[in-house]
């Protein structure tokens, strides 16, 4: 879900979804909002947390607070969000006023990232959608009175993982970068996208930086040829991600790698 760059089968179809969701909320038409909702629950269900979890009783619209229609672009969202900054701090001031200056930025800085706008969409449609009587009280995306529609997946399970996961998403687990709903959406996705790199799905959904994949990959290979064990791996990128040491230079410091493999292997190899 990047702003730029070539478009993958993952991205089209989330941008298709998402128009279709915000346009179904605006016009008020709920079982749209539902359909839509519920496919992009499929695909990521990282954004889209239990309703006890996610504190949503009385969710913030930022659309609301910037004065935006949730079909509006970014384009539109960036302007709504420097005119309403700018409109406040004429009129208000900063120290009196500061918590309500922090929603607008706070609503400027979620509507703008796209991840954060769509995690956003899906709760806060899920609340109107209780309200309105159109899914359960306990936020099952699903319709409140039944009807002849498939069942689908209680908002609150995870869907049954796939027996053999991919090495990269493995060590993602190992290393708690990713929950069971990040490995869901990352299975859901390749679902959809089998000709989608998985690391490419990884870096678009934002569990881990450019770099952190470039430790990523050197771990899949030093593990392969058994130079280090995984409890090794997990301790090693514990470290890159706390301290900003290298995984590498992390297992060399600890003497787990031998000194003749370089700490920036990983970013040659990567044309880094």
């Amino acid at each position: 879900m990047r702003d730029s760059g070539p478009k993958n089968r993952v991205e089209l179809e989330s941008q298709v979804l998402c128009a279709a969701l915000r346009q179904s909320w605006a016009v008020r038409d709920g079982k749209g909002a539902l359909t839509s909702a519920r496919e992009l629950f499929q695909l990521f269900p990282d954004l889209l947390p239990p309703p006890a979890l996610s504190g949503e009783q009385h969710p913030v619209n930022c659309y609301d607070q910037l004065g935006v229609k949730p079909q509006a672009g970014a384009e539109v969202v960036a302007a709504a969000f420097l005119r309403e900054a700018k409109s406040f701090l004429r009129r208000e001031k900063l120290k009196e006023q500061r918590e309500a200056y922090n929603r607008i930025l706070d609503a400027g800085f979620i509507l703008r990232k796209p991840r954060l706008r769509l995690s956003h969409d899906l709760v806060v449609v899920r609340r109107w959608l209780i309200q309105s009587r159109v899914v359960p009280e306990d936020g099952t995306l699903e319709l409140a009175e039944g009807g002849a529609e498939v069942p689908v997946e209680q908002l609150a399970k995870t869907q049954p993982l796939v027996a053999e996961l991919p090495r990269l998403v493995q060590l993602l687990k190992e290393a708690q970068f990713i929950g069971p709903a990040e490995v869901q959406a990352l299975v859901a996705q390749m679902s959809l996208a089998p000709e989608v790199p998985v690391d490419r799905l990884v870096l678009d959904s934002g569990y881990v930086t450019p770099q952190e994949m470039n430790s990523l990959k050197l771990a899949e290979t030093l593990l392969d040829q058994g130079k280090i064990t995984m409890a090794q791996f997990q301790v090693a990128i514990y470290d890159e991600r706390t301290s900003g040491i290298r995984m590498a230079e992390s297992l060399q410091v600890r003497g787990w790698l031998p000194v003749e493999v370089s700490p920036r292997a990983d970013d040659r190899k990567n044309g880094s």
